[in-house]
């Protein structure tokens, strides 16, 4: 089975249309979403329509936390807080009562799924560094054997075992005994590893692989609706750089 694993949507309708039309020709059996569908972006309705179509499961993402007021919005600068208004605003009651019902964590035989941190999904940490992935050594026997993660835009990874922790850059992401790993999607709508392309993994059950997969999108035209939208502009001239 081939899963899909998208995360950081952020309101982009354009990026996550053409992530969804790749897979449609890439034999995806299985969608999940790591959360962040909304925020930033200016079609949190129609991203919200899209993923509850597809997608087995979606998670809550901090973003999606803030709007729908599990979160507090203090946390956010001033921009931020701007969209995560506009959005609570902007979202149908339906899909309101849907961002509030997602849980923090998913997990599956060997696989594991959150939005951020694996050591406490409901904290909104990041992992971002080798030693933010060392802290998980203390809960080592609670990982599964892959954790997927979102939250930073990035796409780094970390390979565990009980005691040693290996930023693995560019390693193949397969299956190594007594090992763990903690991997990043990436983003869908919000990419920051300066590469301004959409963003997102899939999984292979049958051979236990992973890839991380850039499709291009209109950026343009997403950086004009979030510019009519009244939305700060910061958010639609990073698209273009990737960052």
């Amino acid at each position: 089975m081939r899963i899909a694993i998208l995360s950081d949507v952020h309101s982009n309708l354009e990026a996550l249309q053409a992530t969804l039309e790749y897979c449609r020709q890439a034999r995806i059996h299985q969608y999940i979403c790591l959360g962040d569908v909304v925020g930033y972006g200016a079609d949190p309705n129609p991203c919200c329509d899209l993923i509850r179509e597809v997608a087995a499961v979606t998670l809550l993402g901090n973003h999606d936390a803030a709007v729908v007021g599990v979160m507090d919005t203090d946390y956010y600068y001033e921009a931020a807080r701007d969209v995560l208004y506009w959005t609570r605003e902007t979202l149908s009651a339906e899909n309101f009562r849907w961002l509030y019902s997602l849980p923090y964590t998913f997990r599956h035989e060997n696989l594991a799924f959150f939005h951020s941190a694996p050591i406490m999904p409901s904290g909104f940490y990041y992992v971002v560094s080798t030693s933010d992935a060392e802290k998980h050594l203390r809960v080592f026997n609670r990982l599964h054997e892959y954790n997927f993660v979102g939250h930073s835009h990035l796409t780094n990874r970390y390979l565990l075992s009980t005691n040693t922790v290996k930023d693995a850059g560019k390693m193949d992401i397969r299956r190594y005994e007594d090992w763990k790993w903690i991997i990043n999607v990436g983003s869908v709508g919000q990419p920051r590893d300066r590469d301004s392309r959409a963003c997102f993994g899939i999984f292979d059950t049958g051979n236990q692989t992973f890839q991380h997969i850039r499709v291009p999108y209109d950026i343009e035209k997403t950086a004009t609706k979030i510019r009519s939208s009244g939305l700060d502009e910061k958010f639609a001239r990073r698209l273009f750089a990737g960052v």
